[in-house]
């Protein structure tokens, strides 16, 4: 499941492509992956609405519109956000160099259209332009197609007004980019018997930190999983309170972690997976003291860990 670094880098990466244009034409739908909204209801509100930020929390993005309206987006565990672009009204688009098709050449759809080919994974297709006559189907500014693809549809799309989706008011603060310290750490796991992994996992403590990052923040504090977060010293909170925002930048600045699903709004994969010291890595030998990782369940997860160096 994409974790915070990786929606980061899809969030920057839409920001730089749709901020400033409007939606024009909503082509596809798969209506499994709706909550709490409608197709009707898609079709009718987001064309008209210009992209006025795009925004994260914890894995969650949120594009926010105008007319306050917000498209809070969720990837899921094999979602992907895909960005091409049209070479004008009814032109042939090339598609990214990955996961949109690998540099072939697709006619567009007309609105509304359905995609012919029943093994294809367009499950949203969204137009945008900066040109109000894209709308009018004539000859006018390249378009911008946004499509959504998610071969197990366990991603989801909420369209809200006044606020983004409510679920996001249950998350806390940002594991990255967050008002959090050690002390906030320290108030939340005072006389939890919960494993400390299990915490992490908590999206309601800090937002944004799966199974992946929470392995490799767990290896660098050199903390077990397994350790009760409530007999955590203030030194080990330290360690751990400044190795999960330095673990989550890495993986912003590698572009996120591509070990199954994750690639870009290009389709191109991310590069954390070769800095992993802990996670996938059972059976190999620890880089810092030798030992062998071994992999555990935790909180229903699968989980790596040195029980050489990590206590």
């Amino acid at each position: 499941m994409p974790e915070l670094p990786e929606v980061e880098t899809v969030r920057r990466q839409l920001g730089q492509s749709l901020l400033g244009l409007r939606f024009v034409s909503v082509e596809r739908i798969e209506p499994a992956m709706l909550l709490d909204c409608t197709p009707e209801q898609i079709r009718a509100e987001l064309p008209g609405r210009v992209v006025e930020e795009v925004a994260r929390k914890g894995k969650f993005l949120v594009l926010v519109l105008t007319e306050d309206a917000y498209l809070t987006l969720h990837l899921g565990m094999t979602g992907h956000l895909l960005v091409a672009r049209e070479l004008g009204s009814g032109a042939a688009v090339q598609r990214g160099t990955g996961g949109i098709g690998a540099g072939r050449t697709e006619k567009s759809q007309p609105a509304g259209a359905e995609v012919s080919d029943p093994h294809s994974r367009f499950l949203f297709s969204l137009r945008l332009s900066a040109d109000e006559a894209a709308d009018r189907h004539e000859q006018a500014a390249p378009s911008v197609w946004l499509e959504f693809r998610d071969m197990r549809k366990f991603g989801r799309v909420q369209l809200s007004f006044g606020s983004p989706a409510p679920r996001l008011a249950r998350l806390g603060p940002d594991a990255w980019k967050g008002a959090w310290d050690i002390d906030y750490l320290r108030v939340r796991f005072v006389g939890r018997r919960a494993p400390l992994k299990a915490l992490l996992l908590d999206q309601s403590i800090l937002a944004g930190i799966g199974n992946i990052y929470a392995d490799e923040i767990l290896w660098a504090a050199q903390l077990s999983p397994l350790r009760l977060a409530g007999t955590l010293t203030l030194e080990e909170l330290s360690r751990l309170a400044s190795e999960i925002p330095r673990r989550l930048e890495e993986g912003v600045r590698l572009l996120g972690c591509s070990i199954s699903d994750f690639v870009d709004t290009d389709g191109r994969a991310g590069g954390f997976q070769g800095t992993l010291k802990a996670y996938g890595r059972q059976g190999q030998t620890c880089g810092r003291c030798g030992q062998t990782i071994v992999r555990v369940i935790v909180a229903g997860r699968g989980t790596a860990f040195c029980p050489g160096c990590q206590f």
